[in-house]
């Protein structure tokens, strides 16, 4: 996959996880959130950049590559898109559907 292909995927994943954010959640949760989901997305860009300006690439759905296997950053860089991605989908998946007195 080209860079340009990783970060719409990437970008199409943001547009996921912002998706899951309780519309009715408290103005100060929603916030949170929505800023937790920007920093962590914005973390794994720089992974992938990182990746890509070492001439690495990824394959669909940021699988590894075989070739660039021996690369001894690679699965550091991959190991990081996943686990922000990871991250920013088990919190908003604990979320409430909203309401409630939290923020």
């Amino acid at each position: 996959m080209k860079l340009e292909e990783a970060l719409q995927t990437l970008e199409a994943r943001e547009r996921q996880c912002q998706s899951m954010i309780p519309a009715n959640a408290p103005r100060l949760r929603t916030r949170y959130l929505t800023e937790m989901v920007e920093e962590q997305m914005e973390a794994a860009r720089n992974h992938l950049r990182a990746l890509y300006q070492s001439g690495l690439a990824v394959g669909p759905d940021f699988a590894a590559l075989q070739e660039h296997a021996d690369h001894p950053k690679y699965a550091f860089w991959l190991d990081g898109i996943r686990r922000h991605l990871q991250q920013c989908e088990s919190i908003l998946a604990e979320q409430p559907d909203g309401g409630g007195a939290g923020a």
